[in-house]
């Protein structure tokens, strides 16, 4: 909760301060960058973004290709003990 009121403050100091005229005063208090990205290219990312082309969204916006991190492999039983496989039956037996 703290941080959001934190980010309030600042965008709101950042807002008089870009009123009054202090264009990079308020950039560095809202924690914006410039870019050299047109609005059309936004636009047309947003569109490659909505129907799953990610990768030429990224590249329009002149962003790196994201490292996609490979999901841990979930390994059970059978195979930790080195039988992958191997068909096997369980069933419960009364003692």
């Amino acid at each position: 909760m703290l941080g959001m009121l934190k980010t309030l403050e600042d965008t709101f100091a950042a807002m008089a301060f870009a009123n009054a005229g202090e264009r990079q005063e308020a950039m560095q208090m809202a924690g914006v960058k410039e870019t050299t990205v047109s609005v059309s290219d936004v636009y047309a990312a947003v569109a490659f973004a909505e129907v799953g082309c990610v990768p030429e969204a990224r590249e329009l916006l002149g962003l790196r290709p994201a490292r996609l991190v490979p999901t841990p492999k979930v390994c059970g039983f059978l195979e930790s003990v080195g039988l992958s496989g191997v068909h096997v039956a369980y069933g419960l037996a009364e003692a």
